[in-house]
C-alpha cells in the first residue's frame, strides 16, 4: 500500500468511502538521516456518515500485542458494511519498539522517556515529546472514541483501568469500559497518572478505554476474542449491525491493588500457567520463583497477597529477569463486587 505524508489532521477524514489509506506521519530527521515517523492506518465505511474510532497500540515498545491485534482488526474490516471511519495506530512509539523497550530507546541517541506520560508532548522537545504532539496535533483530536493497548513484554494481561465511576461523564466512560468485555475492571479513585494518551484524549472529549490485555503467552482463542472485543466497540458506537458479546459475570475493583516486581535478577520459574490469567487464587498461593543461575539459590518466591487474589498479570512462562521486571499485578477480590448486567450498551455521539 502506498503511503502519504500526513500533513494536517483534515487529512484523516478526507477519505472515500469504502476505501482505506497509509499515511505516514512525520515526526523529526534523525542523526542518522532517517525520517522518523508514524503510520496511521484510515479504513471509511461505505454504509455511511458515523463515528471515528481509534486504535492505536505500541506507546510503549514492549507492548507488541496491540500491535498485532490492531493488523488483524484492520485487515478483517468489512468497509461495505462500515458506518464511519477507523483510525489505527499500530506503533505509536517507533524508536521504543526497534529496541523492544518500555521507554523511547536506549543509548545517547534518545531521551529514554516514557511516551505515555508526555502528552500532549512538544514539537520542539525532547523525541519523546514530538511523538507526543504529532500524535496529539493530528490524530487524538479527530477521534470520537479511543482503544489504548497495553501489555508487557513476557508477561499476560486481562483487565480494564477506569479512573473513577463517581461523575456522571466518569459513569459513562466506566460503562463504554464494560464493552472490552474483561472480567476484572479496577476503579482508581484519581487518575495515577499524568500525560497518558488517554488522559489528554478525554480531555478533549474522546470515550477511552484503556485496554491492559495482551502479552506472549495467551490461551487458546484469545485472539479471536479480542477481535470481539473490538467488534463490542464498533456495534456499541453504531458503526456495524448487532449486540456485543458480554461476559456473564463482570467484578468491579478498587482500593487493593499490588504491582510485584522482581527483586533480584535470575532465572524466572513459574509456578501457575496461563490458565490462572483473569482468575482468582488463594492468599499465599506461590506464583514464581526467581534462582540465581550461579549459585541455583532461590532468591525470591513470589506469593498471592490477598485472602482472595485476582490475577489482573501474570508471568506464566520460564525465563531470564531482571531487578525491577513487572512479576504480577494482582487485585484484592475480597472487596470485589459484580456488576449487574449492562444493557444500555449503545453510545451514541452527542447531536
Amino acid at each position: 500500500m502506498t503511503a502519504a505524508l500526513l500533513t494536517g489532521p483534515a487529512q484523516l477524514l478526507d477519505v472515500a468511502p469504502g476505501a482505506r489509506r497509509l499515511f505516514h506521519l512525520p515526526v523529526a530527521r534523525r542523526a542518522s538521516g532517517e525520517d522518523l515517523r508514524i503510520a496511521v492506518h484510515v479504513a471509511r465505511g461505505a454504509a455511511g456518515d458515523g463515528p471515528v474510532l481509534g486504535l492505536v497500540g505500541a506507546v510503549h515498545g514492549d507492548a507488541i500485542f496491540g500491535s498485532h491485534i490492531i493488523r488483524l482488526a484492520m485487515e478483517r474490516l468489512d468497509l461495505a458494511g462500515l458506518a464511519g471511519t477507523v483510525v489505527a495506530v499500530p506503533v505509536a512509539n517507533p524508536v521504543a519498539f526497534e529496541s523492544g523497550t518500555r521507554t523511547t530507546g536506549q543509548g545517547w541517541n534518545t531521551d529514554m522517556n516514557n511516551l505515555n506520560r508526555v502528552f500532549p508532548g512538544a514539537a520542539d522537545g525532547w523525541v519523546t515529546q514530538q511523538l507526543a504532539a504529532a500524535l496529539s496535533e493530528n490524530v487524538l483530536g479527530r477521534l470520537d472514541a479511543l482503544i489504548d493497548y497495553h501489555c508487557g513484554a513476557n508477561t499476560s494481561i486481562n483487565y480494564t483501568l477506569v479512573s473513577g465511576d463517581s461523575t456522571p461523564e466518569q459513569k459513562r466512560a466506566f460503562d463504554f469500559n464494560r464493552l472490552m468485555g474483561c472480567d476484572f475492571i479496577y476503579v482508581h479513585d484519581v487518575n495515577p497518572y499524568s500525560g497518558t494518551i488517554t488522559g489528554y484524549a478525554a480531555e478533549q472529549g474522546v470515550l477511552c478505554v484503556v485496554a491492559e490485555q495482551g502479552g506472549n503467552v495467551l490461551p487458546d482463542g484469545f485472539d479471536e476474542l479480542a477481535l470481539t472485543r473490538i467488534d463490542n466497540y464498533l456495534k456499541a458506537l453504531g458503526m456495524i449491525d448487532g449486540e456485543p458479546v458480554l461476559p456473564e459475570r463482570q467484578l468491579v475493583m478498587r482500593g487493593g491493588r499490588t504491582l510485584q516486581r522482581v527483586v533480584h535478577g535470575g532465572l524466572f520459574y513459574p509456578a501457575v500457567g496461563i490458565e490462572a490469567l483473569s482468575a482468582t487464587v488463594p492468599g499465599g498461593t506461590v506464583l514464581g520463583r526467581v534462582v540465581d543461575p550461579h549459585s541455583f539459590e532461590v532468591l525470591q518466591t513470589i506469593t498471592a497477597p490477598y485472602e482472595r487474589s485476582a490475577l489482573f498479570q501474570m508471568r506464566p512462562s520460564f525465563g531470564q529477569v531482571n531487578p525491577g521486571d513487572y512479576a504480577y499485578i494482582i487485585g484484592d477480590a475480597t472487596q470485589a463486587a459484580e456488576l449487574p448486567r449492562l444493557t444500555d450498551w449503545r453510545f451514541p455521539l452527542p447531536a
